[in-house]
């Protein structure tokens, strides 16, 4: 793969372009385990597509689809503005409440003016998928050796909620990067695919990050539906599943802390319905702020009570007895949607979900001429689904941010390619 990459790399007519290639290869490779790789990545792509956007003049023209899904980036930063200084913020505080990461949807524009422009721009990021599983295993293979301990998880560069599930997404993802360098001509890589899958599991499992747990668990079903070939491959494709997951159960730490979660769960609903509900766990907490997000629903529907304001204003609720009074130490809801449904109101989320979902309306209208494309697109929308449940580190911190942003620049551009391809 390697020499195929370089290969496509040596291709590359243009220095810019093999510029753009090379940003993109790196970007996935190190993230989770490298301080501030992902972000320095993105600055050098922000800058290279804001100089290209007023330099290049041959840009291929933009069709509706992509009209539409660049104003959708366009107005969710407009709502953070407008949601900001509907309430009161000065401007010390937007720019310490996320303007930077907000500038981030913004300067989503330049950069898929850029990616667009390089039709190989898909294969050079999923050469990075491929080599980032190693990559991290051996980083968490280090410090599981001289730092582990069961109440030590692997952390990576910055914490266990974001090693673990961008891991997981990494592991899910890299189906598509097999499927799209080696394809049915290396069958024999497959004997390869168990030491493969085993490196990711160990990162993900004493990470201990039970959101990368739901998103490896439920992402390969929904990744094994996606490529359903017959009912005979499914069965066995979910057998093979349920095996290696019951297997990864045995795991001593898995295993407390996936029934920790469930037992917590539990006893959330099974408690009193009042404001002194069992919240002294994360998953308590996490469904008592999501339940409170009706309150602040109520109180400012379409535009949102503004980033960072979420303890200011849940104190008045649990004033009232309306909301349990630990939730004040979330600071934040911990979960994208809701959170860009309290900080933004309904129009923050439909825009979210746009953001997340119009790719797949896109590809599921041109399924039979992007046939690969859709489901690549469609697996990475379930993917970032599953992720955004018990986090929103998607919308709200830059590492996050810049995992969306370069994934669907790259995953859109080149399903609109795919599509004008087959229709030449």
């Amino acid at each position: 793969m390697i020499t195929s990459f370089v290969e496509l790399f040596s291709s590359q007519k243009k220095l810019s372009d093999k510029w753009v290639l090379l940003l993109i290869f790196l970007f996935p490779i190190a993230g989770p385990v490298v301080r501030h790789w992902n972000s320095s990545i993105f600055v050098l792509f922000s800058f290279t597509a804001l100089y290209f956007l007023f330099t290049k003049k041959d840009r291929k023209i933009l069709c509706k689809e992509e009209k539409i899904y660049l104003w959708t980036f366009f107005l969710f930063f407009c709502i953070f503005l407008v949601s900001t200084i509907s309430n009161g913020y000065s401007w010390e505080k937007i720019r310490l409440e996320g303007l930077g990461t907000e500038i981030d949807f913004l300067l989503f524009i330049p950069i898929y003016l850029l990616i667009r422009e390089n039709d190989s721009a898909k294969k050079a990021l999923f050469a990075g998928i491929l080599l980032s599983i190693p990559v991290v295993f051996f980083f968490s293979l280090y410090e599981y050796h001289y730092f582990w301990t069961p109440r030590t998880p692997l952390v990576g560069a910055y914490t266990q909620l974001f090693l673990g599930p961008i891991t997981a997404f990494s592991l899910l993802m890299s189906y598509y990067a097999y499927k799209q360098w080696f394809g049915n001509n290396y069958r024999w890589l497959v004997a390869l695919a168990p030491f493969y899958i085993f490196m990711g599991l160990f990162t993900i499992s004493f990470s201990e990050s039970r959101i990368a747990y739901l998103t490896i668990f439920f992402g390969t079903f929904i990744l094994i539906l996606l490529q359903m070939k017959n009912l005979r491959f499914t069965l066995v494709a979910f057998a093979l599943v349920m095996v290696t997951a019951t297997s990864v159960y045995q795991i001593d730490i898995v295993k407390g802390r996936t029934t920790a979660a469930l037992i917590s769960f539990s006893n959330y609903f099974t408690q009193s319905t009042d404001a002194k509900r069992g919240t002294n766990t994360g998953v308590g907490m996490r469904l008592e702020a999501w339940r409170s997000s009706q309150y602040i629903f109520k109180e400012r529907p379409f535009i949102g009570i503004g980033n960072g304001n979420y303890p200011t204003v849940i104190k008045k609720y649990i004033e009232e007895g309306l909301v349990s009074p630990p939730v004040i130490k979330m600071g934040q809801a911990h979960n994208t949607f809701v959170e860009a449904l309290i900080s933004k109101g309904i129009i923050g989320l439909i825009l979210l979900l746009m953001i997340f979902y119009f790719p797949v309306y896109v590809a599921w209208k041109n399924k039979k001429q992007a046939h690969l494309s859709f489901v690549t697109v469609s697996s990475f929308a379930a993917v970032i689904t599953l992720l955004s449940i018990g986090e929103s580190m998607l919308i709200n911190k830059n590492n996050g941010v810049a995992y969306l942003l370069i994934f669907s620049a790259v995953l859109f551009s080149s399903l609109r390619h795919e599509i004008n391809t087959t229709k030449k």
